[in-house]
């Protein structure tokens, strides 16, 4: 058991989790949310559960424990209902880029040939000579999952405040020991910012210049009869799963914000393309269309780790936070609670950006 006091400054899906672990472990934890938890990027998440072998290598020790630390998850919280579905690669990419000898150090990763694929999704139309199947991945349900580490926080005594921005941080000294809101002042030993994309404006009052830019992406949902999508599909065409209500998702690159090239064209174009890679896709319907924006370090690593100049500042921000989340929520409430330093953090952490304010 512990009892120190924590702030957490957005819940999203990280922040969720990381006040779910710290809360499990006795932490007095406090969840600040200026909307709804899972309103940001969580939400328009396309929330593939993956290894994702093409990311920098740096974070390949912290993006291994994903699988692991969702099943984990699952077994504490039943009520996390996660797809595992298994996904279905054969972009060039892939095919190009993964030598038999990795695929014999990752066991959940093989080769299927045509006959494979056709078994697994025997809706497609045009079946690849050979793919990569991941057989131990799958996907979640971004904002309901949210709702349920938020809900096992509140059952280890976390309080969880929707609506409340935070308006700054406060200092006694160069120490962090709470934050501002319209209500009033919140006190804690430590404050957390897993505010994704507002992140950088909550440090620039410090003079901290954060390197993470908003990367746009886009979140199709389409109406269509169950089952078309058995796994998750990644080619060259679409990245599509089945949703929990039986909606298809679509992940799309954001090229721009109108026009021909805007996300409604894209949608568009995407629709279109499923209908002619999918028998009995003729009848889907765009149900809708979302730009999330992603919080991208410079780097594209995560930004995780306690403040060198800022005592009591914690900071979470990353890509792929859903694949990340029970992971890092993870090791955020060991470093937090019992000082551990753990080594599949150390390419993350802030030192390695030049963040101290000029004085």
């Amino acid at each position: 058991m512990n009892d120190s006091t924590v702030i957490v400054v957005g819940a999203g899906i990280v922040g969720a989790s990381i006040a779910y672990h710290l809360a499990r472990q006795g932490a007095q934890v406090s969840v600040l949310e200026q909307a709804t938890p899972g309103a940001g990027v969580t939400g328009h998440s396309f929330a593939w559960i993956n290894l994702a072998d093409e990311l920098p290598s740096a974070i390949r020790p912290l993006r291994s424990r994903a699988l692991a630390d969702y099943w984990r998850l699952q077994e504490a919280l039943p009520a996390l209902s996660i797809n595992w579905s298994g996904a279905l690669s054969y972009t060039k990419a892939t095919l190009d880029s993964l030598p038999l000898s990795d695929l014999r150090c990752n066991p959940s990763l093989r080769w299927l040939d045509r006959s494979q694929v056709a078994q697994l999704e025997p809706n497609l139309r045009a079946v690849p000579e050979r793919a990569r199947y991941a057989h131990a991945e799958g996907s979640l349900e971004p904002i309901a999952s949210t709702l349920v580490l938020l809900e096992g926080a509140r059952a280890h005594g976390a309080q969880v405040f929707d609506a409340t921005p935070v308006l700054g941080l406060q200092l006694d000294g160069p120490r962090v020991i709470g934050v501002n809101t319209a209500a009033g002042t919140r006190y804690a030993d430590y404050v957390v910012l897993a505010a994704g994309c507002t992140t950088p404006a909550l440090l620039a009052p410090l003079g901290i210049d954060l390197p993470v830019h908003a990367s746009p992406s886009i979140l199709i949902r389409v109406d269509a009869p169950p089952g078309l999508v058995k796994t998750l599909i990644s080619n060259q065409q679409m990245e599509i799963r089945e949703a929990a209500d039986g909606s298809l998702l679509m992940a799309e690159d954001y090229i721009a914000a109108d026009g021909p090239q805007g996300p409604h064209a894209i949608a568009q174009q995407a629709v279109a393309s499923v209908r002619q890679a999918l028998r009995g896709a003729e009848t889907i319907a765009l149900r809708s269309v979302n730009v999330g924006q992603r919080p991208m370090p410079v780097d594209q690593l995560p930004i995780i780790g306690q403040s060198a100049d800022y005592p009591g500042l914690y900071l979470a921000v990353m890509h792929a936070g859903v694949t990340l989340a029970a992971t890092v929520g993870h090791l955020v409430s060991q470093e937090l609670l019992h000082g551990q330093c753990c080594a599949e953090l150390a390419p993350c952490r802030p030192a390695r950006f030049t963040l101290a304010p000029s004085r």
